[in-house]
């Protein structure tokens, strides 16, 4: 299988973006095409000629880029950019909060992309060069371009997951409004852990979130020479659409919040209940108990069996009057 992907991409006569799969390294590329570089799963001997071939330095290490536990950041290497992102699957994100990882090499006329193991995103935008291209993006393929693509790309990824974890809490929410129509045993045991997992989701989108949009912002305000200033309105639609993103998921953090607070209100409900249910069985058994420790129960053994009768009466009588009582004040 080969894991080292390299595609030409020049401008076709009909208008679209033309695309041509190598098979090694070209020695030379020409002023009007550019090459990608898709790398899966860096071997030695690939990052030793890479390195050689586009004259990466000791600063920046292709191993360090892809390494796992760095947050999202873009920096510039003389007449290099190195992109590093880190994003959620919409496929596995929800049931395992799964975050993927692609990195970027962009030079003038040529970018590397870098992942460990299979990529939507670069599979996505293999596709579709492949088939209609970019061309209403640009008539001419061209790295800054190509890096905006990828950045639009995984911006409608945390949309996508987004709207999964915003279904998700509608769902909770519906569960947490039951609590106060259900008795308590009809309620789910793992509800506290589903919050706490949304939670969770919740915060990972956030801190994944904000320095994407440092990456974007940077871009906007023209940091780097290799992004063309007429490309630069579309990177600043784009961290827009990252500050909306922002919004999003903020707006889902407060609704787990509420229906943490549904569920913590059901619970003192339910205690709450059960508390005034014992207190009512106290209040009725207390005048119940003080009768028959005034009155004994010894009738038969002393000859007068109406007494025990009468005592039964009268606490019978208690109860029920305790118990419209209690029933007549919503009590019970």
């Amino acid at each position: 299988m080969q894991l080292l992907t390299l595609t030409v991409l020049s401008r076709h006569e009909e208008g679209r973006w033309n695309a041509t799969t190598l098979e090694n390294l070209p020695d030379n590329i020409n002023v009007d095409t550019m090459l990608w570089i898709d790398a899966q799963d860096l071997s030695p001997e690939e990052i030793l000629l890479l390195n050689e071939r586009f004259g990466l330095t000791d600063e920046l290490n292709l191993v360090e880029l892809v390494k796992e536990g760095r947050r999202s950041k873009i920096e510039e290497h003389q007449d290099l950019v190195s992109c590093y992102t880190i994003f959620p699957n919409q496929d596995d994100f929800i049931s395992g909060a799964k975050i993927n990882r692609l990195a970027f090499v962009v030079g003038k006329r040529w970018i590397i992309t870098i992942h460990k193991g299979y990529s939507d995103i670069t599979c996505t935008v293999y596709k579709k060069i492949s088939t209609h291209g970019y061309f209403a993006l640009s008539l001419l393929p061209s790295t800054d371009i190509l890096l905006f693509i990828f950045l639009d790309l995984i911006t409608n990824e945390f949309f996508l997951v987004s709207d999964l974890v915003h279904l998700r809490l509608q769902t909770l929410g519906k569960e947490a409004g039951r609590l106060f129509r259900e008795k308590s045993k009809q309620i789910t045991t793992n509800f506290g852990e589903e919050i706490a997992k949304s939670r969770d989701q919740a915060l990972a989108l956030r801190q994944s979130i904000g320095p994407l949009r440092e990456i974007v912002g940077r871009i906007t305000r023209g940091e780097f020479a290799l992004i063309s200033s007429d490309i630069l309105p579309r990177f600043e639609n784009l961290y827009d659409r990252t500050i909306s993103l922002i919004d999003v998921v903020d707006t889902n953090r407060d609704q787990i919040h509420e229906i943490g607070d549904i569920l913590i209100n059901a619970q003192t409900l339910t205690t709450n209940n059960i508390i005034r249910l014992l207190t009512i069985v106290s209040a009725i058994f207390l005048p119940l108990t003080l009768i028959a420790g005034i009155c004994g129960t010894n009738f038969f053994a002393s000859g007068i069996t109406l007494g025990f009768y009468i005592m039964i009466a009268v606490m019978v009588g208690i109860t029920v009057g305790l118990i419209s009582i209690f029933r007549n004040k919503g009590w019970l």
